[in-house]
């Protein structure tokens, strides 16, 4: 925002006193952008509760007292206790070992489980009932009080308040880390209290005994009908398994036992030998049709090996004779006839040999082939046989599935037969229920120690939500950080007892009235500020102004107009407001002729200034209410008076209606050397005294600081004006500590 800009609605006219200021001027920032915290110290926050003592009191006194009362009108209640040991009862366990079938059909709990459900059994519905009943509580006062109550209730409505009264009278506390439990019981009537706690145990027993007998019954039941259902579909699995073994021509065989199992595996075998076969029959063959004569097969035989000896020994015999005979000799004629027959021996032998392996290989894989075929038919019976195996096995698992679960069940209704009759207590009462001697309730010493301290956190938490709440300026430091003005002085709140009071009741001019009194000095201290806000000395014209009416700028205008001129100084003060004028009265004046009378040319300049009681100060009424006070206050009328009277006087006060809400402030400050804001202790609010500032700002007007008045005994102390030092000098009837 820029302080140097004029409004064009409310220019400083040329030559007015207010044009060429002697105040500096500051820059104006939104407070509440500022990282501000209220409590910086413990002794900020004391001074708040001090402050607030008077809430913080009340609602401790309301708190103690409500509490007093409620001990004189409360009734005595007494309350018997008893421990009882509650063990997981493993009887049946130890007759039937491991197959207990509560256990498997999921009737019982184990560990943790156990214990809390035995908790809720002591404190259900059902407990509560049987106590009633078997103790015939109807009978006793404090039930019969409740039939009395609602007695236009139906019967089961008011059995449904017996048990809740019951169940909101009985405590049930399991004992940590231990198998025992605190069973008490509360009650007007001492020997009721004992009576309830004693006979718990025992109706919890006795609960607990029919609960397992039922449950078995229950289970026997429940295992003979499913008996039946299993005796039938054990029956019929039985007759599809002989029916489909009549149907394949088979019954129970297995696999391995099967004819036709057996001969695929003998023929597998059959087949595997005959491949051996065939292939070295084959090599064989191979072997002569590839080498001929000299394959091993005929070069091994002995038979050809024989022959080809006499042969080769024939061939040398007859080569011996061809050279000492002639052909046709006789005896070489003979042994070659011979030689020709041990060659054709040979040749017939070679070929005998070629065509039997041939005939070998070719008879082995004959043989193999048949046996092949036989292998590939058997496997057809084979697989037939595996199908119909499959669904042989599936009835006759089916079949011993229904009869393993009709034995198991079978076996189950015994033992729960068996443990039917051995259901045992695991119920205990370690310690008896005692007589209850002392009330249980209420303990006064406690109730009140509690009501104590919760009065107190109550009111300092109401205390802290009222400040919270509060909005309004409280300290010098929030005015000055909310209005970004300085602080020119504080000043108490007054005491307008009439007995104590040198004038009438509501008398303004404390200094006048009482001079050393501690708002007189408040106010000397304000009129030093002022004296030496400026270089070149003090501001010759003075607005005194507040954002809201009734806040103390008219005391504030009228005590600081009387100090100047007890420093033998010329000081007038003008009475600006013209809708709700009060000047007149300070000094027992009529409101007319006065300034508005004056500017509208009904009255003279002499006719309207009036003295006062105080030497060198006069002052100005408002006169006559106006129906336009902002077009008399801004007309040239105005402006040449105020130039006018700044000859004559040393200082002058002006008094002003409040900013906020009216212009006529705003346009009297273009006039002035100086503006005093008046922001009320705790009634102000901080945005009232934001906007009151800013709107002054916005017209460039010269606000020289605050005052905080009307400040009670504990800011002025946190501010460190302590006037309790100076009891021996100033009287304390115009200061009131709150």
């Amino acid at each position: 925002m820029d302080n140097n800009l004029h409004n064009p609605m409310f220019p400083a006219p040329q030559g007015a006193p207010g044009a060429q200021s002697q105040v500096p001027q500051r820059q104006f920032a939104n407070p509440y952008g500022t990282d501000y915290n209220e409590f910086n110290t413990v002794h900020d926050f004391w001074q708040r509760l001090l402050k607030r003592k008077k809430w913080i009191l009340s609602v401790f006194i309301v708190v103690v007292a409500a509490m007093g009362l409620y001990l004189l009108l409360a009734k005595s209640i007494y309350r018997s206790s008893a421990t009882i040991q509650i063990m997981q009862d493993n009887s049946s366990q130890s007759v039937l070992g491991d197959r207990n079938p509560m256990e498997i059909l999921g009737f019982e709990q184990s560990g943790a489980k156990f214990y809390e459900t035995q908790y809720m059994i002591l404190n259900s519905r059902t407990m509560a009932s049987r106590m009633i009943d078997s103790m015939n509580l109807k009978d006793y006062q404090e039930y019969r009080a409740i039939q009395q109550r609602y007695s236009s209730e139906s019967p089961q409505e008011i059995e449904y308040r017996f048990i809740k009264h019951f169940l909101n009278n009985l405590e049930v506390k399991p004992i940590r880390k231990s198998y025992l439990v605190e069973v008490a019981y509360k009650s007007p009537d001492k020997k009721l209290a004992q009576d309830v706690t004693s006979a718990i145990s025992m109706e919890y027993m006795k609960l607990a005994m029919q609960t397992r007998q039922q449950s078995f019954v229950m289970i026997k039941k429940w295992l003979e009908g499913e008996l039946n259902q299993l005796a039938v579909k054990l029956e019929d699995s039985e007759k599809k398994l002989i029916d489909h073994g009549k149907q394949k021509d088979f019954y129970s065989l297995d696999g391995k036992d099967n004819v036709i199992v057996k001969k695929y595996i003998e023929l597998s075998m059959l087949l595997t030998k005959a491949e051996s076969e065939r292939s070295l029959k084959e090599a064989q063959f191979k072997q002569i049709k590839e080498k001929g004569v000299d394959s091993p097969l005929i070069t091994n035989n002995v038979l050809i090996q024989k022959l080809r000896e006499e042969a080769i020994a024939q061939e040398a015999k007859v080569a011996s004779l061809n050279k000492i005979y002639d052909a046709n000799f006789p005896q070489l004629q003979a042994e070659t006839a011979k030689l020709q027959d041990l060659r054709q021996r040979l040749n017939n032998e070679v070929r005998r040999t070629r065509t039997s392996v041939e005939a070998d290989y070719q008879a082995s894989l004959r043989a193999e082939n048949l046996i092949r075929e036989a292998l590939v038919a058997q496997k057809t019976h084979v697989g037939n046989l595996q199908n119909n195996l499959v669904q042989h096995h599936i009835l006759k698992r089916d079949m011993k599935t229904n009869e393993q679960l009709y034995q198991g069940l079978l076996a189950r209704m015994k033992e729960a037969s068996v443990a039917s009759t051995m259901v045992a207590s695991n119920v205990a009462v370690i310690a008896p229920a005692d007589f209850p001697v002392k009330p249980y309730r209420p303990r006064p010493v406690l109730y009140l120690s509690l009501a104590s301290i919760f009065g107190l956190v109550a009111g300092i938490s109401v205390a802290l939500l009222l400040d919270y709440l509060d909005d309004s300026i409280k300290t010098a430091a929030e005015m000055e950080r909310v209005c970004q003005i300085p602080l020119l002085g504080m000043v108490p709140r007054l005491s307008l007892d009439i007995q104590d009071t040198p004038k009438e009741k509501g008398s303004h001019l404390l200094i006048y009235d009482n001079p050393k009194s501690h708002v007189a000095e408040s106010i000397y201290q304000l009129r030093s500020s002022i004296m030496l806000s400026a270089a070149g000395g003090a501001p010759p014209i003075i607005m005194v102004t507040s954002p809201n009416p009734a806040e103390g700028k008219t005391t504030i205008s009228l005590n600081l107009a009387a100090t100047l001129a007890l420093n033998h100084s010329k000081v007038l003060i003008i009475d600006a407001d013209m809708r709700k004028p009060s000047v007149h009265k300070a000094f027992n004046k009529p409101n007319h002729p006065g300034l508005s009378n004056l500017l509208t040319g009904n009255a003279t300049l002499e006719e309207v200034v009036l003295p006062t009681p105080i030497a060198d100060l006069f002052f100005i009424p408002a006169g006559s209410i106006a129906p336009n006070p902002v077009e008399i206050l801004s007309s040239k009328g105005f402006s040449d008076l105020i130039s006018r009277l700044h000859t004559e006087y040393s200082f002058i006060v002006i008094d002003t209606p409040p900013t906020i809400g009216f212009a006529d402030a705003r346009i009297i400050s273009a006039l002035t050397d100086a503006v005093i804001m008046v922001i009320n202790h705790n009634k102000t609010s901080k945005k009232a005294g934001y906007l009151a500032t800013q709107l002054l700002f916005n017209v460039n007007a010269k606000i020289l600081g605050g005052v905080l008045n009307m400040s009670d005994g504990d800011v002025l102390k946190h501010e460190g004006y302590i006037y309790s030092m100076y009891q021996d000098y100033f009287p304390t009837k115009y200061l009131t500590d709150k």
